[in-house]
């Protein structure tokens, strides 16, 4: 029998329905550092069996969660849209508490490192990301409505090189607020967010881990963004 509503809605069951296993949860949780993966090296690094990640890739591409492309023998897997990437985080923020990693020393430490700074898609976050977000409204660089205040041009393009311009045929905010799913505030999201990442990861302020989201700020990172670092994160 069908089961008839009186007025239309979003199927959000079907969305939600994607993610609802841990296994395709860590799947998501691993492609959130904004690059394609493919199915071996997901199946390594969750120590998975490639048939039932197989199974479960195929789930999240056909509901949207993720996007598919194959290059020769290669099949590659990332996340299908920056709305998704935030739709992922916010709602890792609002679940209240996180599917537990295996209890080895190495999963304890990847753990620690993905609180102090991880990528979130295509900006930062962790513990570092929401101090980048308090020091830029701190120093009135951003102002609450979520602007770039003149001040806060200036100081991009002087200390960033990054010169801010309207963003043209993106429908994207050029600032937001994303939620951080391990401190609970806020972390810098949207353009501006991506254009930080691109520019800290260019200059070698911050690296990447290997095999993981996880972001390491070199000794040239913490002498530029020392402002940032001992910035109190008091901004929701």
């Amino acid at each position: 029998m069908t089961r008839r509503f009186p007025e239309s809605a979003p199927n959000i069951a079907a969305l939600a329905t994607a993610i609802a296993d841990p296994t395709r949860v860590m799947i998501c949780a691993s492609l959130l550092d904004g690059r394609a993966w493919t199915l071996t090296e997901l199946s390594r690094a969750l120590s998975t069996p490639m048939s039932s990640l197989s199974e479960h890739a195929s789930l999240l591409i056909d509901h949207g969660v993720l996007a598919e492309r194959r290059e020769g023998r290669h099949r590659y897997v990332q996340i299908a849209s920056t709305d998704i990437a935030d739709w992922l985080e916010h709602t890792g923020a609002l679940a209240g508490e996180s599917v537990t990693a295996a209890p080895t020393l190495a999963a304890k430490t990847r753990d620690r490192q993905l609180i102090d700074a991880r990528t979130c898609y295509r900006h930062i976050a962790g513990r570092f990301g929401t101090q980048l977000f308090s020091a830029l409204t701190r120093r009135e660089w951003i102002d609450e409505s979520m602007n770039i205040t003149d001040a806060g041009r200036a100081g991009l393009a002087d200390d960033f090189g990054i010169d801010i311009e309207p963003p043209r045929s993106s429908t994207r905010p050029y600032v937001r607020r994303c939620l951080d799913w391990t401190e609970r505030r806020s972390h810098l999201g949207g353009v501006l967010g991506d254009e930080l990442c691109r520019e800290f990861l260019d200059r070698e302020w911050i690296v990447r881990r290997p095999k993981s989201r996880a972001l390491k700020i070199t000794p040239t990172g913490r002498t530029h963004l020392d402002w940032v670092l001992t910035t109190p994160e008091d901004h929701l």
